[in-house]
């Protein structure tokens, strides 16, 4: 079985610095892989009531998506010369959480790699956490990657 760690990215500014700590992290605990994984979240049934969303703008940006990050973690793996880390990309649909830890439970990963998010506590209470959603029952080590200035 191949050594591995799951690496949870969301498109947003940390995706970045995340993906170069993971590939980083990698060539440190001598990991062969690293599976990225990108949820997308459901469209809403309509924009306004009665007026559905065409299918294509989902499937365009999700097209669109994909090949954005694909080709911004070949060129992080390649800039922080971990060239020998094999690269795996997942992008199911749902809840980003509870793909997260599904995808977690499927494959015996040493360790989640997730992004910090700095949200007050009231935001925290009220809509929750990925990070603390992972971290809480993920079935292994979640490191949650908050970069320093």
């Amino acid at each position: 079985m191949m050594r591995k760690a799951l690496v949870a990215i969301d498109g947003s500014d940390i995706t970045k610095p995340l993906v170069r700590f993971a590939f980083e992290r990698a060539r440190k605990e001598k990991l062969e892989g690293l599976d990225f994984i990108y949820v997308f979240q459901p469209y809403p049934a309509a924009l306004f009531p009665g007026m559905p969303i065409p299918t294509t703008i989902e499937e365009e940006h999700a097209k669109a998506t994909r090949k954005a990050l694909e080709a911004m973690v070949l060129k992080e793996r390649e800039e922080a010369g971990a060239e020998k880390v094999e690269v795996s990309m997942v992008f199911p649909y749902g809840s980003p959480s509870g793909e997260i830890i599904r995808q977690a439970e499927e494959y015996p990963y040493r360790s989640i790699f997730i992004g910090h998010r700095g949200m007050g506590s009231l935001e925290r209470f009220f809509i929750g956490s990925v990070a603390a959603r992972v971290v809480e029952h993920a079935p292994c080590t979640v490191i949650v990657f908050r970069p320093r200035d």
